[in-house]
């Protein structure tokens, strides 16, 4: 049996930062939204209404928790941005 503290130690994933969270949630999104409207010939209109709703949500969320980026956050954030053009690109030749 584990001890109780295993259980405590992270109630609703507190640890985990802003920065992960958000860059977990822009990949997934976006991979959605690749998978969905965006062909070799045709990118749908809808896929850019939802990289929009994306860009917004991203400009709030570092907006509010802007004392929780450092400059390792930061870094990772734009590199987690560079591989989701470089995902669009593959996805979409690929299909």
């Amino acid at each position: 049996m584990l001890p109780d503290e295993v259980y405590k130690r992270r109630p609703n994933h507190n640890n985990t930062p802003e920065s992960i969270t958000l860059i977990i949630a822009n990949f997934i999104v976006f991979a959605v939204a690749t998978q969905l409207f965006v062909s070799a010939t045709k990118i749908h209109t809808f896929f850019w209404v939802i990289v929009g709703a994306l860009a917004v949500y991203n400009f709030f969320n570092i907006r509010k928790y802007r004392e929780d980026y450092n400059k390792a956050q930061v870094i990772a954030y734009v590199l987690s941005l560079i591989i989701m053009v470089i995902f669009f690109f593959v996805m979409r030749g690929r299909s």
